[in-house]
């Protein structure tokens, strides 16, 4: 780690700690020394956090069009400020953040979180249109990267000088990199690294085991339908057909979707084996180390940024877990070490994957053993390493 404190100021569209994004940032600013800021539109749940940052400055203004709607507040903010570092956090479109006149000329790294792109057909036809715009999965962003060329973003890239990117998204590090012919080895062909950043496993002591009674099912996540909620629900009676003691607990982080969702619960059939918490959770691995399979049953790529956080968190418990085939479950679940992968949107396949983990205690073993060498690769210490060598590179 350097020995020389830095001013950090991290800039992202919105901060929740418990977002992928903003857990991110948390994590950094706790394990690197100096003085981190945040520059946002709007913070949550900011007093949990409060005092690893030396300042947390809101903008106000559009999520949605952050930092373009914004520009001279952010100037002033930045001029204040006077960074050693300028660390921009987004998707796809954060290069062209980089090239814009209030952050063009600060020492910069960035992180890309995902390269999202439209849905293919066979995950749109398990959704309903409201549900992928309500979420992340279908917004004008994601129509933009969609369309705009790789090249175009190293360009912007080397336009503002960029010289350090890392990207949890194998999609993304691929599109960022040079083509065999600049062979520049893992800088992007404008000067610039590119590196993955594997995140989210917490380095906990604590381990899932096996229950002879009461098995409990874990989900963590945003309360919303392209998670695949609906087909857990749809799936969970199959699973109790086989497996009559198991419980589900759903750890929902509110979002517009919950009273819809806390409704489908209520009107189950299965209601009374399903447990709900829609509050913050204060020790998350404790819920997870308590379970025996984790599911995160995503409908689309990138229903979230890859890797999917919870589901990294359950693994580094050695929980077992079962995913769907998606892009933010695929870049952990790799050939189906720590747990198993199954199609989106498809109650059957799911309930079978559950019931299989659930009663085949050999196979929960090995999977288990698997979960804790796969969240090896994931962890906050080496993510804060890649990124101190990121500032040494770019910082003043």
């Amino acid at each position: 780690m350097s020995a020389t404190p830095r001013r950090v100021v991290h800039v992202i569209a919105e901060f929740s700690p418990h977002e992928a994004m903003g857990r991110t940032i948390v994590e950094t600013a706790s394990r690197l020394p100096g003085e981190h800021v945040v520059i946002t539109t709007r913070a949550h749940q900011l007093h949990q956090v409060h005092a690893l940052f030396a300042e947390v400055v809101e903008l106000g203004g559009s999520v949605a069009s952050f930092p373009l709607g914004r520009q001279d507040a952010l100037a002033a903010a930045l001029d204040r400020l006077d960074p050693d570092v300028v660390h921009l956090h987004g998707g796809g479109l954060t290069p062209w953040w980089a090239a814009l006149p209030s952050l063009r000329h600060r020492p910069k790294a960035v992180t890309m979180y995902a390269w999202p792109t439209l849905p293919p057909w066979r995950q749109v036809r398990g959704s309903s249109w409201g549900e992928m715009v309500r979420s992340n999965v279908l917004q004008p962003r994601v129509l933009a990267t969609s369309v705009l060329p790789a090249v175009a973003a190293r360009a912007m890239l080397r336009a503002s000088g960029t010289r350090a990117v890392l990207t949890p998204d194998p999609r993304a590090e691929r599109r960022l990199r040079p083509s065999r012919r600049s062979g520049r080895g893992g800088r992007g062909g404008w000067g610039s690294r590119v590196q993955r950043l594997r995140t989210g496993a917490t380095g906990d002591t604590r381990r899932a085991t096996w229950q002879d009674s009461a098995p409990t099912i874990v989900f963590a996540g945003r309360a919303e339908t392209v998670r695949g909620l609906d087909t857990l629900l749809d799936a969970f009676p199959e699973v109790l057909r086989a497996v009559p003691e198991a419980r589900l607990r759903l750890l929902l982080l509110p979002r517009p979707e919950l009273p819809a969702l806390l409704g489908r619960v209520r009107d189950a059939a299965v209601a009374e084996h399903v447990d709900v918490v829609t509050e913050p959770i204060a020790d998350l691995g404790a819920e997870l180390a308590a379970a025996r399979v984790g599911v995160w049953p995503f409908k689309f790529d990138y229903t979230t940024s890859p890797p999917a956080m919870a589901l990294v968190e359950g693994l580094s418990v050695g929980l077992p877990v079962v995913g769907s085939d998606v892009a933010c479950v695929r870049s952990v679940l790799d050939d189906e070490r720590g747990g198993l992968v199954v199609p989106p949107s498809d109650p059957a396949a799911l309930a079978a994957a559950l019931v299989r983990l659930l009663t085949d205690r050999t196979l929960w073993e090995d999977q288990a053993r698997a979960a804790l060498d796969v969240s090896a690769s994931c962890d906050w210490e080496t993510a804060t390493r890649v990124t101190d060598d990121a500032y040494a590179l770019v910082g003043r």
